[in-house]
């Protein structure tokens, strides 16, 4: 059985993200970004696993100490702001945005020093042009980045140009929360008044073109995860912890709506090569794993995936609610139960290579700390 080793660092963590791996066949990467938050000063931060004496899917054997595979820091920049979201865009290069309302491209050399390739400032700003945070972005390709904030605006950026290639100023009358690329040009966003609202930025207009929500409810969602290979289908997670599971070639309505998390949710992921399986975290401390087969007895249908696939079955009207008790929690190869948390942890990212049928989380953030099972 794996054990959860925890690494203590100097810095509040807002988010990690793990560099992309190269190649179709290649096991996961032992390399994550990480960017902090209300801190005296902004870092993004390169970090390695050392690799361990047996396969990469277990932590060692009885020869490893507990720092034997404690993640390196391995270089550093500033960063103006908290880090409120951050994604690679290629293996060397990270875009980060900023609660000053900025995006950075970060590049690194051979993982041994990082530094600013190009900034964009004033993305976002609220009354009186004062800077607010660009809340989140996405990135599609090596060239091409969208951009949403607090403002409710929405920027589309090319590595080409210096200043945004198309803004859309009233995208939205509320934050904008999270937001991704569907197709080549087509943009989905999530937003404090609980809806997706998808754009095609091909049209001259700042309309959505589809808008989608919780009926009767305006609770605000905070994350957001595409499917990896069926794009109709995504993830939401709420301010009041529940997991909502979209069909976008459906109605307005979620397919299905998990009572997940006993806090608001941060982040939610899909498992890069086995989809079946999502991955959640919360402000209350927990990272859960949902194993689809676990839950598509709750409701009843089709299947939201091409022939029937098996994600999250789909049910007609408004959404199936689901007791919170559905989901598979692990860390490591060992079940998370109540009271396992560390009293202080609050989970902000979650990333997992694939071991036996479900993965496993290698490593979920705390508030000053990395946990790795």
């Amino acid at each position: 059985m794996a054990d959860i080793r925890v690494k203590f660092v100097s810095q509040k963590i807002s988010k990690v993200r793990f560099q992309p791996t190269q190649g179709v066949y290649s096991q996961g990467s032992d390399v994550f970004a990480s960017g902090n938050w209300d801190d005296v000063a902004g870092r993004v931060c390169l970090w390695q696993i050392p690799p361990g004496g047996s396969d990469l899917g277990d932590m060692g054997g009885d020869d490893e100490t507990a720092g034997d595979r404690e993640p390196i820091i391995l270089c550093e920049v500033p960063h103006r702001g908290d880090v409120t979201d951050m994604q690679f865009m290629t293996s060397d290069a990270i875009a980060a945005s900023s609660s000053f309302g900025s995006l950075t491209i970060y590049r690194h050399r051979n993982l041994q020093s990082l530094e600013d390739a190009m900034q964009w400032v004033g993305l976002h700003t609220g009354l009186g042009d004062v800077s607010c945070p660009c809340t989140c972005l996405a990135t599609q390709g090596d060239d091409l980045i969208v951009t949403g904030g607090e403002d409710g605006r929405v920027n589309v950026l090319n590595v080409a140009h210096r200043a945004p290639v198309r803004t859309l100023e009233k995208a939205n009358s509320c934050s904008i929360n999270g937001i991704k690329f569907l197709k080549q040009l087509d943009i989905l966003t999530i937003d404090s008044c609980g809806q997706l609202k998808i754009f095609d930025l091909r049209e001259n207009t700042d309309e959505p073109s589809r808008t989608f929500s919780v009926s009767g409810e305006q609770v605000p969602l905070q994350c957001l995860a595409r499917h990896p290979t069926q794009q109709h289908i995504v993830a939401t997670g709420g301010h009041d912890g529940v997991l909502s599971i979209w069909d976008l070639r459906q109605e307005r309505f979620p397919v299905t709506l998990l009572e997940a998390h006993a806090a608001p949710m941060w982040e939610v992921l899909f498992h890069p090569a086995s989809p079946d399986h999502l991955f959640t975290c919360s402000e209350d401390g927990s990272v859960w794993h949902w194993d689809s087969s676990a839950v598509t007895s709750l409701v009843t249908g089709t299947g939201a995936g091409s022939g029937g696939g098996s994600l999250f079955s789909q049910h007609p009207g408004a959404g199936t609610r689901a007791s919170h008790n559905q989901p598979l929690a692990w860390a490591g190869d060992r079940q998370i139960q109540d009271g396992d948390q560390h009293p202080s942890a609050q989970p902000v990212a979650a990333n997992q290579h694939t071991r036996h049928t479900g993965g496993d989380a290698r490593v979920w953030v705390g508030r000053g700390s990395f946990v790795h099972g």
